[in-house]
């Protein structure tokens, strides 16, 4: 049998062994001296951040920590989707953070998602551009606010972001669904496939990368020291890209788990592309002529405010009965796959970057975007390191 991370991350599509990775025996040790840079943290944001790194210094020694290989977080235990955000969450986000604020989020998701397709390429990360789509059981009020999302995001995609689509929720076979919007701007991929592909691309431009855990960083006048299991490393500077997993200072970052189920293949499926409902809460998407569906963190906020992977009875349940009261009404299946990512969330919505010690910055808090955002986020903080 697969061994359960690749299943889950890879969507069904086994990768093998990471790039650089002897099976069985990890990568080699850390090669001695001081690195210009060490990333602690081996995902979207970690990786991208020590490409965007070495691209701008190709001299520079650069090194990447990672507890597992392949990692183990949200980067690879995600649903696969390359969201920039549903009408709902986005009228949502106007009302907490202000038009602009809202807008300026959605551009930095949209560019990235920009950035690591050109970096990476479609073909190799599994990207399909089936277009994203929501839901809605009842009248919504994010509904009547199409036109003014509309407008507010027309700079940033020169095209209507959003469009009715009504039409759409009989030929899915949808039960008790009153109305769906729809966007051209979304995709899904293949999670294992992506970080393979930036593990790839980043030892291909000489990035060096260390199977172990780092414990503690602590600054001295011109480095730092990072403690890890197998001993002390040195580096110039240090970008800890953790997400919910916060290493150093405390943060108002908490962690939030997706819990996930994918069912047997169903006949005749029509589904193409990636769904969501209840303002992002829930989201489900076709992998080949399975179903996989996730979410419900909002059924028990206290309890998948947790950093434990696992699921539970009642948001499994949940699952289980939108698929055959709403989703999958009157099909046959069965649930073959069942698994659990740790995200990151802020209260502002905002992604963190920051400097916690004069040489060590801490990157991380995408609030479920990370696909889409982390290649932008990288970014950022890489030219706050250069400047």
């Amino acid at each position: 049998m697969v061994n359960n991370i690749s299943i889950e991350a890879t969507v069904w599509q086994e990768v093998g062994p990471m790039p650089g990775t002897t099976p069985g025996k990890g990568f080699p040790g850390v090669v001695p001296g001081t690195y210009d840079l060490v990333v602690i943290g081996g995902g979207i944001i970690g990786t991208s951040a020590a490409i965007e790194y070495q691209q701008r210094h190709p001299s520079h020694a650069v090194l990447v920590l990672e507890r597992t290989a392949p990692p183990a977080g949200a980067s690879m235990r995600n649903a696969g989707f390359a969201c920039i955000g549903s009408l709902s969450e986005i009228a949502y986000d106007i009302n907490l953070m202000g038009a602009d604020r809202a807008r300026d989020l959605v551009q930095r998701r949209w560019a990235g998602l920009q950035r690591l397709r050109e970096r990476c390429g479609d073909d190799a990360i599994g990207f399909e551009e089936n277009g994203g789509h929501e839901i809605f059981t009842t009248n919504h009020p994010a509904l009547e606010r199409l036109d003014e999302v509309n407008e507010l995001l027309l700079p940033v995609f020169e095209h209507t972001m959003f469009e009715r689509a009504d039409h759409l929720c009989d030929q899915l076979g949808f039960s008790n669904v009153q109305a769906m919007v729809r966007t051209p701007f979304e995709g899904t991929i293949n999670s294992g496939l992506l970080v393979q592909r930036l593990w790839t691309i980043a030892q291909d431009v000489g990035i060096t990368f260390q199977i172990t855990e780092a414990r503690d960083v602590q600054s001295a006048d011109t480095h730092a020291h990072i403690t890890t299991n197998n001993g002390r490393i040195e580096a110039r500077k240090v970008v800890i890209a953790t997400n919910a997993f916060p290493l150093g200072p405390s943060t108002d970052i908490t962690p939030g788990r997706g819990q996930i189920l994918v069912t047997s293949p169903v006949r005749g499926l029509p589904l193409r592309g990636s769904f969501h409902m209840d303002e992002g809460y829930v989201y489900f998407r076709n992998v080949g002529d399975r179903v996989l569906l996730g979410g419900g963190r909002n059924l028990a906020f206290a309890e998948e405010e947790t950093t434990e992977f696992g699921t539970t009875d009642v948001i499994q349940h949940y699952l289980e009965d939108l698929l055959r009261t709403t989703i999958l009404p009157g099909q046959v299946f069965s649930i073959e796959y069942r698994w659990s990512g740790i995200m990151g969330f802020r209260p502002d919505k905002q992604p963190l970057i920051e400097h916690i010690q004069p040489h060590t910055m801490r990157v991380f808090g995408c609030n479920g975007m990370g696909v889409a955002l982390g290649s932008t986020v990288a970014a950022e903080a890489v030219a706050l390191l250069s400047d």
